[in-house]
């Protein structure tokens, strides 16, 4: 997939829509198409780096755009959810994270909060030679060989604090009544406060509830949606 229409492109990518036919589409990577932003509209679009996509391609080949602390030199690499973008040279750090009724965006972070990230489970799996896999929302696969009691509590749709681009496991956040929550999708994406209900005690094909005590009032949403980010306060630098 070469190019994208610009009107079929996902709503909360900052183009013009009638500035041009097509945009660069992003390529199959570690967040889907319809979630992520393309690195060259970062550089461009986004930060104003460079004002044609041909500066901005030269930008990301020489290596100066880090993604979670590796230097990424493919243009139309998917960059999303928890991403952190450093560029060394000018001293940026910024992480991805939804914006209410925006839709994914850039936040500027300290250089100490891009040496982290936060990663939701979505899959644990045992494998070959009896290890424990642990997936999380950007494709990472985090494989254990010994199996502690607190590794083993891991559950999906809990979070896992990671130094990058390490994966060193620095924490970790259990989705409970009483953490932070951040809802991640929907028409609420970008909400954030305490979690003040969960019912997973519905009938099929009713979905779990999950609801929150945010700035907009308490809010519902689907519990596929909430992302934990902190307990009694949140981890990171949120909008």
């Amino acid at each position: 997939m070469g190019h994208l229409k610009r009107l079929a492109a996902p709503p909360h990518l900052r183009i013009h829509v009638k500035e041009a036919v097509f945009t660069v589409a992003p390529r199959p990577g570690p967040h889907p198409k319809e979630e992520c932003i393309p690195l060259l509209l970062i550089v461009r679009d986004y930060l104003g780096h460079a004002e044609r996509a041909e500066e901005a391609k030269k930008i990301i080949r020489a290596g100066k755009i880090l993604v979670d602390g590796r230097p990424i030199k493919d243009y139309k690499f998917p960059t999303g959810l928890m991403d952190v973008i450093s560029i060394p040279e000018t001293g940026e750090h910024y992480r991805i994270l939804p914006i209410y009724r925006k839709g994914l965006s850039l936040i500027e972070i300290s250089e100490d909060e891009s040496g982290f990230k936060l990663g939701r489970i979505v899959r644990k799996m045992h494998v070959k030679g009896g290890h424990l896999q642990i997936t999380l929302h950007d494709g990472r696969n985090l494989r254990f060989k010994e199996l502690t009691d607190e590794i083993m509590s891991y559950r999906t749709k809990d979070t896992l604090k990671i130094s990058i681009p390490s994966q060193t496991i620095l924490g970790y956040l259990k989705l409970e009544e009483g953490m932070y929550g951040l809802l991640i999708k929907g028409p609420k994406s970008g909400l954030h406060g305490k979690i003040t209900e969960i019912r997973r005690d519905v009938v099929y094909p009713a979905k779990p509830i999950v609801k929150l005590s945010t700035a907009q009032g308490e809010v519902a949403s689907l519990l596929d949606y909430v992302m934990v980010v902190g307990d009694e306060e949140p981890w990171l630098k949120l909008p």
